[in-house]
């Protein structure tokens, strides 16, 4: 579904149709629909010619037996399907089943992160993956292009090269570079990247999107004037004002581990200087169980709650966004020559749409997903992990240091001193990272994942391509690993009361091929279990994913050692395995 030039013929006869020349496929009469370039609800015929809107107006169509008349109740209103600026599609749920789900809510297009591509193929596997997505499903995938792994060791951010950062930039699927993890690395100097940069905005003209949590105005004049054009990091109402003030599009999340959006719209409704025109909505990658909390309707919900008029709520997931990535004179608003992205809501003050159109068809009727899509085929690309290492509990007492990790939120961990000759406290356990070959392991504490209940879990999913190890009995962190692996790839966790939590992810280890419907059960028992037995947060998933993520402070795990990010040194290094 993606954005494709228009050929000769069907551009005579969308023409033609808004002529009243030839007969309209889709004649919406004497509909209600959200004006988001006037802000005003207006009434009026719609009318298709196939993919696009070819007339809104007055006048009545010319049709046939073939033209399809909707005809709706006066409480029915037609907004402009919903945008998704930034999202992460590889949370357990998988791109297409990222696509489905969001659908249902009423959002027809997003644009994602190409992380997980970048680790788990080659460019070519990755962008025939996308095209061949885009060839098969009904939602619009678009995508970023990566200019760093997250991670602080020279062999993963190798992955990064000017070919393949050139390669991503010019596919017509690809719309921003981002987000821009390693700014840092741009203000000490580093020339390559701040020419891949360059690249994106003047050779290539895209976007390219910030991760710019607690910078000063300073900071962000520089990455303005180096092309960053938008961020999702403001922590409060005054870091989106600083934001606005310099010309950045503010983007507002509502996620799993940052839930505080009510929080901020009731800083910036009433603050002067605040330009609803450049705010964006994004739920920025929530984990399976808090989906169907932070889709586009929930947070439109938000908005409207508080006290912003309908016609800013609703340009924030349809015009701003279009507007933002240059796509304006095909999505984002009801108006000749756009695709028809359509939602039929139940009134503005319900932003759930009953139907949802894609591109003139059909893809939701009353709530119902229709012609629901298999993802079978993802399999050729993502295969299930080989069980090809094997670690014992001697592997895991070997090389331990003195720095450990203390979770002090769901993801920010602060460097502590322990003494590996002494026994862990409550709300200690071990931690591991252990090499995807077998060829190494780096072995230290966690302080504040859990309580002593926990005897061991491993995960595949990871924001590398390394496994966390982690509990308080080595026996049971080996098994946990062998049991993952077992699975193809996934988490599996033991408790010392026998029970356990197995999660299948064999879509090379980090995904499902389960729907979204079944991975929210899943995850909400995961994370009622973990709580249950001491984790202490609002998300597992989450600090899981982000012990090897070295774009957060203060210290991480990566395939060097325990890493100190602001001395940007390793403290412990990882100890190689015969």
């Amino acid at each position: 579904m993606s954005i494709r030039p228009m050929t000769a013929k069907n551009y005579r006869k969308l023409i033609s149709v808004s002529q009243r020349q030839q007969p309209a496929t889709v004649w919406f009469k004497d509909a209600h629909y959200l004006n988001v370039y006037t802000g005003q609800v207006e009434k009026g015929h719609i009318t298709l010619s196939g993919e696009r809107i070819a007339y809104v107006g007055d006048q009545e169509p010319l049709t046939n037996d073939q033209t399809t008349i909707v005809k709706l109740n006066e409480e029915q209103v037609l907004v402009p399907g919903y945008i998704e600026p930034h999202a992460h599609p590889f949370q357990w749920y998988n791109p297409l089943t990222w696509g489905e789900w969001l659908l249902t809510k009423g959002t027809t297009v997003s644009i994602n992160d190409n992380m997980f591509l970048i680790r788990a193929l080659s460019d070519r596997e990755a962008i025939q993956f996308i095209e061949e997505l885009d060839s098969r499903g009904q939602h619009m995938w678009l995508w970023w292009a990566r200019f760093d792994g997250q991670t602080a060791t020279a062999r993963h951010e190798a992955r990064f090269s000017e070919e393949s950062v050139k390669k991503w930039l010019a596919h017509p699927l690809v719309i921003q570079g981002g987000e821009l993890t390693s700014w840092p690395l741009l203000l000490k100097g580093d020339e390559e990247l701040a020419n891949w940069m360059r690249l994106a905005r003047q050779t290539y003209g895209k976007r390219i999107e910030g991760h710019l949590p607690g910078a000063s105005s300073e900071t962000l004049n520089i990455l303005a004037a180096a092309g960053v054009g938008a961020d999702h990091e403001a922590l409060n109402g005054e870091d989106v004002l600083k934001r606005l003030r310099l010309g950045l599009y503010a983007t507002l999340r509502y996620s799993s581990i940052r839930p505080d959006l009510p929080d901020i719209l009731r800083e910036i409704r009433e603050m002067p200087g605040i330009n609803p025109a450049l705010l964006m909505l994004t739920n920025d990658g929530s984990m399976p169980y808090f989906v169907d909390q932070s889709g586009c309707p929930e947070m439109l919900k938000m908005v409207l709650e508080a006290g912003f008029v309908p016609e800013d709520a609703y340009r924030m997931v349809s015009l701003n966004p279009a507007t933002y990535y240059g796509l304006d004179q095909e999505l984002g608003g009801i108006a000749p020559g756009r695709l028809a992205h359509i939602n039929i809501l139940n009134g503005l003050e319900n932003p759930q749409p009953i139907h949802v159109m894609v591109e003139g068809e059909w893809v939701v009727r009353d709530g119902k997903r229709l012609h629901p899509l298999s993802g079978e085929w993802l399999t050729r690309y993502f295969q299930p992990l080989k069980e090809n290492i094997k670690i014992n509990t001697d592997d895991l007492k070997r090389g331990q240091g003195q720095i450990g990790l203390q979770l002090v939120n769901n993801v920010i961990t602060r460097p502590y001193t322990y003494d590996p000759q002494q026994p862990l406290a409550d709300d200690e356990a071990y931690l591991s990272l252990v090499a995807n070959r077998g060829e190494w392991v780096l072995n230290t504490r966690v302080k504040g994942f859990t309580g002593p209940a926990l005897s061991g879990l491993a995960s595949t999913f990871t924001s590398s391509e390394h496994y966390i190890l982690v509990g308080r009995d080595y026996r049971h962190m080996v098994s946990a690993l062998d049991q993952a692996l077992q699975l193809g790839g996934g988490i599996a966790a033991f408790f010392e009361d026998g029970n356990q939590l197995i999660i299948p992810l064999p879509l090379a280890g980090g995904m499902s091929l389960l729907s979204m419907a079944e991975l929210k059960s899943i995850s909400e028992t995961f994370v009622k279990q973990m709580k249950a037995y001491g984790y202490p947060h609002q998300d597992p998933i989450y600090s899981l994913l982000f012990f090897t993520a070295t774009h957060l402070p203060y210290v991480r795990l990566t395939s060097d050692g325990v890493y100190l990010i602001k001395e940007q040194r390793t403290a412990t290094p990882v100890t190689r395995l015969g």
